[in-house]
């Protein structure tokens, strides 16, 4: 999803026109009178932003809040000229670590960030969360969510169908062939929105690639291991695989993000490879009473070895150029303290970054949250990317494999080339 990063990517939105304001107001006119903050974030954290602003504002009389949110393409070509330019809002959704425009690493590094070291919970992340927050040693970012990559099954369609979510591979694709046989698409895939490319092979690669390997970052790191020389081949043969079989609609590439979901949500399809927020956006659109379940992509045979992408998800960090610069700091500690980080996971379906005794999980996450608590689930695959461009090409060779226009060596081989031209 880095986007998602995905993640991350982990990350999920749609390509809109516009910036599409959520509380009145432009993102550029603080007036530094230390009473109004800004925000700017990607659409899909929309949800949980409505919920911890109004929560923020309650706990905090006479503040007004203006925050704006846009389509992940567009947020980070704006939001970082807005940075440069020194008119970007005073707190910023990043992504951790590595891996595009907007994210942390690369952010801080260019000096827009304001360095956060001194909170109070800065060095409360997880291990396997706290590097994606910092630059050279220092905190730059505050991540408000543990996000995990899955198929989001429609529950409802599926019983309906008389179908069963699949656990193995050939299990898979047997089920593609059932769903076909029922008049309903298995995976909706929305192929025209440039991120979504990502989520089938960063849901395969983790029982393909990390988990085998977890050393395979540092490995491609050191010059020790590529794209192309590993079993990202074997990912992105299992993506045309299910592209063959019929796993996806007749046309993916003219399937957008929002119309995915409304697939899925209309149980036309039965499921969407996609971040775990897109569990709250179906949710929003799905008939009352839909259940919804997220679960891990299988890659093999064997049910017990398959693991989840899982890692850092929601991030904000605060622009070094903040006109209210107290009063973003301020926000974002509420963000990391237990009720706003509960408040944020729970209204956007997702689990805290910091786990805590009093986080009621959504159902529909359980197995994530099994998975993080087992150790199964691997760090969106951008956030150790040394630079964007590996994530950009991923994303073009993805939609020319899926249109026949290239084969799953040269598509590597480009996204080798685009790793090694470092950060």
């Amino acid at each position: 999803m880095h986007k998602k990063s995905l993640l991350a990517l982990s990350v999920a939105v749609a390509v809109a026109v516009g910036l599409s304001a959520c509380s009145g107001g432009s993102s550029s006119s603080a007036s530094g009178d230390g009473k109004t903050l800004t925000i700017a974030a990607t659409t899909n954290e929309k949800p949980a932003l409505d919920a911890v602003v109004a929560k923020f504002k309650e706990q905090n009389p006479g503040v007004d809040v203006k925050y704006t949110t846009s389509a992940l393409d567009q947020y980070q070509t704006t939001t970082r000229t807005q940075l440069s330019s020194g008119t970007a809002p005073d707190v910023v959704f990043v992504w951790p670590g590595d891996g595009n425009p907007m994210a942390t690493r690369v952010v801080a590094k260019a000096g827009y960030l304001e360095d956060l070291s001194g909170q109070s919970w800065a060095n409360s992340f997880p291990a396997g969360i706290k590097p994606v927050t910092q630059y050279n040693g220092k905190t730059y970012s505050a991540s408000v969510t543990f996000s995990g990559i899955g198929a989001v099954y429609n529950m409802t369609a599926m019983n309906q169908a008389g179908l069963t979510p699949p656990t193995t591979w050939s299990g898979l694709l047997q089920f593609c062939t059932q769903a076909k046989d029922k008049g309903k698409t298995a995976f909706e895939l929305g192929a025209q929105t440039n991120w979504v490319t990502q989520l089938v092979p960063y849901s395969l690669t983790p029982t393909l690639v990390y988990g085998p390997n977890p050393n395979f970052p540092q490995d491609m790191a050191d010059k020790k291991a590529t794209f192309a020389d590993s079993k990202w081949t074997d990912a992105m043969n299992k993506y045309l695989e299910m592209q063959k079989a019929g796993c996806f609609q007749a046309n993916p590439l003219g399937t957008d993000y929002n119309a995915s979901l409304a697939a899925v949500a209309k149980g036309d399809a039965l499921s969407v490879v996609q971040v775990n927020s897109a569990v709250a956006a179906i949710s929003q659109q799905a008939p009352q009473g839909t259940q919804l379940n997220m679960l891990p992509v299988p890659a093999t045979d064997s049910a017990s070895d398959t693991r989840m992408a899982g890692a850092a998800g929601s991030t904000y960090g605060v622009n070094a150029k903040a006109k209210n610069k107290d009063l973003a700091i301020k926000f974002v500690n509420f963000l990391e303290s237990p009720d706003g980080m509960n408040l944020y996971a729970q209204t956007n379906k997702a689990l805290p970054a910091v786990p805590n005794d009093s986080f009621k999980v959504d159902p529909a996450l359980s197995t994530l949250q099994q998975h993080q608590k087992d150790g199964k689930t691997d760090a969106f695959m951008d956030q150790n990317w040394p630079n964007a461009r590996v994530q950009q090409t991923l994303f073009q060779v993805v939609q020319d494999l899926l249109a026949g226009k290239t084969d799953v060596a040269t598509g590597l081989k480009q996204m080798d080339s685009a790793y090694s031209q470092g950060s």
